[in-house]
């Protein structure tokens, strides 16, 4: 699991770069524009994306990382958000990287942002914030593409394709 965790991971560098591609040729009037997303413009989209890889991470290493709200603005600049969006993924794969293979199937028992006691699977934990990249940068496209622009290619079997798998 532990190799194609890590191939997901890449992934998912990789098609983020890829939407950037895209997001960069968009005005900064139209990229914070309420673009009737769940997180309103494609600016809060990115942000809340931040928000969430911050609270998983940090849950795994068994730290406390508690936003003011999903919606939260962690970064005003587009430009230092794309950044600390791409490194905040790309630690995903040193923790991936120590992660003992033996224990995907094991319990991970966290809190939620409402103080409740939750458990998963440290695999499902994983496929879950991977499954959410994958749900957000949608939204992002459908937007990019409301805006007028062509949406970027960036299924996973482009990405493969790529490697020459």
């Amino acid at each position: 699991m532990k190799d194609f965790f890590l191939r997901n991971n890449f992934y998912h560098i990789w098609a983020t770069n890829r939407l950037y591609d895209s997001i960069s040729q968009i005005s900064t009037e139209d990229y914070k524009k309420d673009v009737g997303l769940f997180f309103k413009s494609i600016h809060g989209t990115l942000n809340h994306l931040l928000v969430v890889e911050k609270i998983w991470l940090s849950r795994l290493l068994g730290k406390v990382y508690i936003p003011k709200s999903l919606a939260e603005e962690l970064e005003e600049n587009r430009d230092t958000l794309k950044l600390e969006l791409l490194q905040s993924i790309t630690n995903w794969n040193s923790w991936i990287q120590s992660f003992d293979e033996s224990n995907w199937q094991n319990i991970f028992r966290y809190q939620t942002m409402r103080g409740f006691e939750a458990e998963l699977y440290y695999c499902d934990v994983v496929h879950h914030n991977m499954n959410h990249r994958t749900h957000h940068r949608g939204q992002i496209t459908a937007a990019i593409t409301q805006l007028g622009l062509p949406a970027p290619e960036i299924d996973y079997v482009y990405f493969l394709q790529t490697l020459g798998k």
